[in-house]
């Protein structure tokens, strides 16, 4: 799911449950210029970080342990993170 700055849905996409979170990175932010992209380390891949780059995005997605060469993440802004997570709860 990804949400805006307020925790609004703004597009939901289902996949098996033994697909990798990576798998939809993209595909989520299609058509979305967005300031800032918050994540999880199972979003942490180079070509996802690059596509949020090229439209001029900042990268808040921590870096997984088996990189060689951990990339740094504003870990103040990341614990906006609860928002995705709030916005789950309110589909229950």
């Amino acid at each position: 799911m990804a949400v805006d700055g307020q925790g609004r849905p703004l597009r939901f996409l289902l996949t098996p449950g033994q697909a990798a979170d990576i798998t939809m990175g993209e595909a989520l932010i299609k058509g979305f210029n967005p300031k800032a992209v918050i994540a999880d380390k199972g979003y942490d891949s180079n070509e996802l970080v690059e596509t949020i780059q090229r439209v001029e995005g900042i990268v808040i997605i921590p870096p997984r342990s088996n990189r060689k060469a951990p990339r740094s993440y504003d870990k103040e802004g990341y614990k906006q993170r609860n928002l995705i997570e709030r916005a789950f709860g309110k589909l229950k």
